[in-house]
């Protein structure tokens, strides 16, 4: 049984698990012929704790933050289109602030009514994914729709 999705989501970062779910995304969209929306969420709550866990990141560092992420974005999109074959109005490029899961699964998929969400395996250890959760644990189990999880 084939499924043509149609609008595919990937979330994207510089793991090797994100890696991993952007070339499945790529090769589901060549075959659907599908919308690909990449997506980097940045967490906040981590910026703080790599920033030494100060009460407030300032201003110029959220901007500095969004603008490598913006670059890294938008290289992604550059790289896709010219030696992946996909065509520019088939790859979109999103970048959010707040907390990966509810960015994913209440903001973002509603509002594209994506029909495929790929995401990489997690990459944390136990105590990490006891702690915070990952997002490639909770999101098959609240999503509305098909989710692909990748090993790297």
């Amino acid at each position: 049984m084939a499924l043509n999705y149609q609008r595919i989501l990937v979330a994207v970062n510089k793991s090797a698990g994100a890696d991993s779910a952007l070339e499945k995304a790529v090769a589901t969209a060549k075959r659907n012929h599908a919308r690909l929306d990449l997506l980097r969420v940045i967490d906040v709550n981590s910026l703080q704790f790599k920033a030494g866990g100060q009460a407030m990141i300032n201003g110029q560092q959220i901007y500095e933050i969004e603008q490598s992420n913006e670059e890294f974005l938008f290289q992604l999109q550059d790289r896709l289109i010219d030696e992946e074959g996909l065509d520019p109005k088939q790859v979109f490029v999103h970048l959010r602030f707040g907390n990966p899961k509810t960015v994913i699964l209440d903001d973002f998929q509603p509002e594209y009514h994506n029909d495929l969400l790929v995401l990489g395996g997690t990459e944390m250890n136990l105590f990490k994914r006891m702690m915070a959760g990952s997002v490639s644990s909770y999101v098959p189990r609240a999503a509305q729709c098909d989710v692909l999880i990748t090993k790297k």
